[in-house]
């Protein structure tokens, strides 16, 4: 029995064979701090199953799954991109209802909207504001200056004042399913969902139900927004829009999560004294998410023989400048121009030359070229 107890004593402390020792459990431990992926590379999941169950993708089968649904391809180049959610910004009666029709229309029509080359695609407008009368009349006017011989039938109007009377806006998804559409305008972002401004958690369900649509739709949201009521205090005055879009934008009603949570905010505005002349009737700036600043574009107002408005126009050309001293200097540039030779007309510093410059290239009426500054063309004509 001594012996029978001495050989269990001997198996219950003797590890077992299969076991490594301590200092191998040390040094596995170690390697898998090192190196984290190791055990991972060894079983790799399948790239199938992950895309399909879970939409999750390597970067190249990314830009694979982008080439084969045309991912890239912006509504409008610069302003709207696809399967986003964006916001215009501006204040009540400025006239931005009229600018976004103008803009369904274009892009129904597939053709440019103030310079900005669209992809034609059908689009729906959801009008919470304007009366069947009012958006008749409207598009009439916009179609006959953008010289379109009829409205495109891909322009799907939606009215509220029209609307079945069991209408909810949970109906949205099936109605942007319904009608296919690949750009949805809502006008106004809050008569859709009154509760926005109220709490940041109000817009994240509002846009998390967007991004559900979009995921199915495919389809391209944006929603109308207005601003505060202006300050009495001159220093808690917004800066103008084409100067410091960032801080303008602080002006918008309701939570900073309106702004944040959009993938591109659109502002327009008014021109400032700085940049205001007869002709400037609006103001187009803002910023997106990943791409930066959207260069600021000014906007003339199109009248009929009886000073009615008809629409519209991009405003190009040197006075865009609104300084008379860059201007002359402008017209003094050859088609290319290098930085020392543009200094040299300009007459001023290294570092006013280079604002100067950027000036112009934000303004659309210069672009970089490799070491050279070239003139656009269009702004050329245009003078």
């Amino acid at each position: 029995m001594t012996v029978g107890t001495t050989e269990v004593r001997q198996m219950s402390t003797n590890p077992r064979a299969d076991t490594p020792p301590p200092s191998t459990v040390a040094a596995l431990i170690e390697e898998a701090h090192k190196n984290p992926m190791t055990a991972a590379s060894s079983a790799r999941p399948d790239p199938v199953t992950l895309a399909r169950r879970w939409g999750i993708y390597t970067p190249s089968e990314l830009r694979q799954r982008c080439r084969d649904s045309a991912c890239g391809i912006p509504l409008i180049a610069g302003l709207i991109p696809e399967r986003s959610i964006s916001l215009v910004v501006g204040d009540s009666g400025i006239g931005k209802s009229p600018l976004l029709y103008q803009a369904a229309l274009c892009v129904t029509a597939g053709i440019p909207f103030l310079g900005h080359q669209t992809s034609q695609g059908r689009v729906l407008y959801l009008d919470f504001e304007n009366g069947l009368g009012q958006v008749d009349d409207l598009i009439g006017c916009l179609a006959r200056h953008l010289g379109l011989s009829g409205i495109p039938e891909d322009l799907m109007l939606w009215n509220y004042n029209n609307a079945p009377p069991s209408w909810k806006s949970e109906d949205l998804a099936a109605m942007v399913s319904a009608a296919q559409a690949a750009w949805v305008i809502m006008d106004s972002l809050t008569a859709y969902a009154p509760e926005i401004e109220e709490k940041a958690s109000h817009v994240t369900r509002v846009y998390q139900s967007f991004r559900k649509i979009i995921r199915e739709s495919e389809a391209a949201i944006t929603g109308v927004h207005h601003l505060k009521k202006p300050s009495a205090k001159a220093e808690e005055a917004a800066p103008p829009l084409e100067e410091d879009p960032h801080r303008w934008f602080l002006q918008a009603r309701g939570s900073r999560v309106l702004i944040n949570g959009s993938d591109v905010r659109i502002g327009i505005d008014r021109p400032s004294r700085a940049s205001n002349n007869s002709e400037v009737a609006l103001v187009i700036g803002g910023f997106g998410r990943v791409r930066g600043n959207i260069p600021t574009t000014f906007v003339s107002r199109v009248l009929d023989e009886d000073d009615e408005p008809l629409g519209y126009d991009k405003l190009t050309g040197a006075g865009l400048l609104f300084n008379l001293e860059q201007e002359e200097a402008y017209r003094r540039f050859p088609p290319a121009v290098r930085f020392k030779e543009a200094q040299k007309l300009y007459g001023r510093g290294a570092q006013a030359t280079s604002d100067f410059l950027k000036k112009c290239g934000s303004l659309g009426i210069m672009r970089k070229d490799g070491r050279d500054y070239r003139k656009v063309e269009v702004a050329e004509q245009a003078e």
